[in-house]
């Protein structure tokens, strides 16, 4: 009889480590439940795009041309996005690496800095990528403190162990909606020991006011063990596309390059996301949209006495007196789909992304009877 495959040692290992749960597509749940609607709330995309300019690039590149088309491979290393990233950030070209989104980069990093063992430092409720990306490597996860409502950096300097490689930090954090201040993250950037890489994930950086958001990337020339991310997926609002984007040193690029798989980000979201990045009129509306979105739901949430972690992002953490698995089954007989927050820790939260306006009444048409009488 042949052996399982749980039994041998590198399958043994990943058995170990805990599924990244995507959402059932909107049409199986649909189907499943016989509604004739569904309002999905649960991903944080960006309901207000993409926009009229990237789909006509898009579309070009479906036409085809004498130099590109579907049936040619992309441009390897993404140059002419990466020239355009570049460009908008003051950086020189081969300081910009690409992911087919920002999570593939996440990868390529531990990739790199787990070949020999060591561990991630990672604060408590932070994004579940991280410490997938940091075992399937072979590292091993640190939880450094953190609560609902704070991150805290002198913890995540106290976590450092002899063998940390890596120190994760979502700012603004996913699930939680929370970020450092200034004064935090310079010390994270300047007292975490110098071979450790830091890597910023601001994948919802573009949602916070730019006048007062600590952007990571000012302090690249200061550490040059300093990753910071972004992606195409949120604000820009081309999930489908899977690119995103990481900034650093260009020697911290060329070990990333090294661990990067040809072809990794195709030629369709390549072409999407060069127009898109360029597009600050389209980031100012979208930021627009959805502060006054949080606006609007942080009032109606405080009428149902329900508790409010974080002001960051286009989602919010929402706590109430239910179990969130409980919460989300009754919305999702409603034709609601939130994020339960349990395999994060928190058991009576749920997470529900920012949508338009009608969607945002569906949301509390559903959610309002259960709030006030008890699901």
């Amino acid at each position: 009889m042949s052996a399982s495959l749980s039994s041998l040692p590198g399958f043994e290992h990943l058995s170990r480590i805990p599924l990244y749960v995507p959402g059932k597509p909107i049409q199986e749940v649909q189907r499943e439940l016989g509604l004739t609607s569904i309002v999905k709330l649960a991903s944080n995309e960006n309901p207000w795009g993409p926009t009229e300019a990237v789909k006509a690039r898009v579309a070009s590149v479906i036409a085809g041309s004498e130099f590109e088309g579907l049936g040619l491979y992309p441009v390897s290393d993404g140059y002419y996005l990466r020239k355009r990233i570049a460009e908008r950030k003051g950086l020189a070209v081969d300081r910009v690496v690409l992911g087919n989104g920002s999570s593939e980069i996440l990868e390529m990093v531990a990739k790199a800095a787990f070949l020999d063992g060591g561990s991630a430092v990672i604060p408590k409720h932070s994004f579940a990528i991280y410490g997938i990306a940091t075992q399937t490597a072979g590292g091993r996860v640190i939880e450094s403190r953190a609560t609902a409502t704070e991150l805290d950096a002198d913890d995540i300097l106290r976590s450092v162990a002899e063998d940390t490689r890596l120190v994760y930090l979502g700012n603004p954090n996913n699930p939680t909606g929370i970020r450092l201040e200034r004064a935090a993250l310079e010390r994270l950037v300047r007292q975490l020991r110098e071979d450790i890489v830091l890597v910023v994930d601001q994948a919802y950086a573009e949602y916070e006011d730019p006048a007062g958001y600590p952007d990571a990337a000012a302090y690249l020339d200061e550490r040059p063990n300093l990753l910071v991310l972004h992606t195409f997926s949120k604000i820009h609002s081309l999930a489908a596309m899977r690119i995103g984007y990481g900034l650093g040193s260009k020697e911290l690029m060329g070990f990333l390059e090294r661990v990067r798989s040809p072809f990794n980000t195709n030629h369709l979201a390549q072409a999407a996301a060069e127009v898109a990045v360029q597009d600050l009129a389209f980031e100012a509306f979208s930021r627009q949209k959805n502060t006054e979105a949080r606006t609007t739901f942080v009032l109606e949430a405080a009428k149902h006495r329900c508790q409010i972690s974080g002001t960051c992002g286009n989602f919010i953490l929402m706590e109430t007196a239910f179990p969130a698995a409980d919460l989300f089954k009754e919305l999702l007989q409603r034709g609601v789909i939130v994020r339960p927050m349990q395999g994060y820790g928190l058991p009576n939260h749920i997470r529900v992304t920012f949508g338009k306006p009608e969607e945002m009444r569906a949301f509390w048409t559903a959610a309002a009877p259960l709030l006030d009488g008890g699901c």
